[in-house]
């Protein structure tokens, strides 16, 4: 009976070590790749690029950063409306901004997204119905994003076609296809065998079958494409200005590209959030149209603090009104 106990607390011993070993090992991986971006730049040019920012721009982008919250919180709002379910505007808007503070800050980078199901979930409201609101936020998001993309891209490649214009194009279609697959053949990925991988399974195909029915209403599509559209001019907006705050002089469809890029790309689970590869990816698209490397590093420093600086803002939320919101499911 000992040897069984023992057995069972070294066990517990060690999925703990586990959980916090590799959320340690991917930040050592981001900050030593960002350790090493540095390395190899300019310090003193770097420096100088950030000095001589504009710091009204810099403001600028953090008020659009702001505003691609909240618009995001009005997207969302639409697949709760297309479940039946009923959140208030307040307890939706504080949900995304607590949700963002979560997802750039928990190691996953979908933290956030699984705190806003899990509260959005009632007696009444299954966790099916609330991931399956989630699920299509976050696909309309980047669906979104791989349209302005594509056709970012397909403005870019009438003058010059680069290697950044080539990722772009490949990474909106790839975007796109998988989205739709994700949306329209979802059941279908996920199969129906007597495996219900720990009970996880008939879950996520309720959730899927949930977000399917919810997307058939023209007027769902519609009104989130009309957001969404919103949403992403004000997240390029916010990039562009802060080129535009360091004088980079980038056309606004080489900084869709680069958003692009460095939003698919850092979804790779090798640092955390894409700590680090976000940054690489804007060094190397910047680096193609003649900017140095450490004003493009500037860039892209510049860029990840003024988006921790916008997701800062959901834990002082959190920290002031909590988590907790009174959901009822519509018949």
């Amino acid at each position: 009976m000992r040897s069984f106990v023992d057995t069972e607390e070294n066990e517990r011993s060690r999925r703990r070590r586990s959980g916090w070993l590799r959320p340690t090992i991917r930040l050592a991986v981001g900050v030593g790749l960002i350790s090493f971006l540095i390395s190899r730049s300019d310090i003193s040019a770097i420096k100088q690029a950030l000095a001589g920012a504009n710091p009204l721009l810099i403001m600028a982008s953090y008020s659009l950063s702001i505003g691609l919250v909240v618009a995001s919180a009005f997207r969302w709002r639409i697949f709760l409306e297309a479940l039946e379910v009923d959140l208030s505007i307040p307890s939706i808007l504080r949900l995304t901004f607590v949700g963002a503070f979560f997802n750039a800050f928990l190691p996953p980078g979908v933290g956030g997204d699984a705190y806003k199901a899990f509260r959005v979930r009632t007696t009444n409201t299954t966790l099916a119905t609330s991931f399956a609101s989630v699920l299509l936020d976050r696909v309309a998001g980047i669906a979104m994003l791989a349209i302005l993309g594509f056709l970012a891209a397909v403005t870019a490649i009438r003058s010059d076609i680069t290697p950044l214009v080539l990722m772009g194009l490949a990474l909106s279609v790839g975007v796109l296809a998988l989205a739709t697959s994700v949306l329209l053949m979802g059941q279908n990925l996920v199969g129906g065998g007597r495996r219900t991988w720990f009970g996880i399974r008939p879950r996520i195909r309720r959730a899927l079958d949930a977000a399917a029915r919810a997307i058939r209403r023209p007027s769902t599509i519609r009104r989130s494409f009309m957001i969404g559209v919103v949403c992403q001019a004000f997240g390029i907006a916010a990039y562009a200005t802060l080129a535009h705050s360091l004088g980079l002089g980038i056309p606004l469809e080489v900084v869709t590209l680069g958003l692009l890029s460095a939003t698919v790309v850092s979804a790779i689970p090798i640092t955390i959030n894409g700590l680090g590869i976000r940054e690489a990816v804007w060094v190397w698209g910047l680096s193609i149209y003649g900017i140095a490397q450490g004003r493009a590093l500037a860039y892209a420093l510049l860029v990840l603090g003024v988006s921790l600086a916008t997701s800062a803002v959901g834990g002082l939320v959190y920290a002031v009104a909590g988590g907790d919101v009174a959901v009822q499911e519509g018949t």
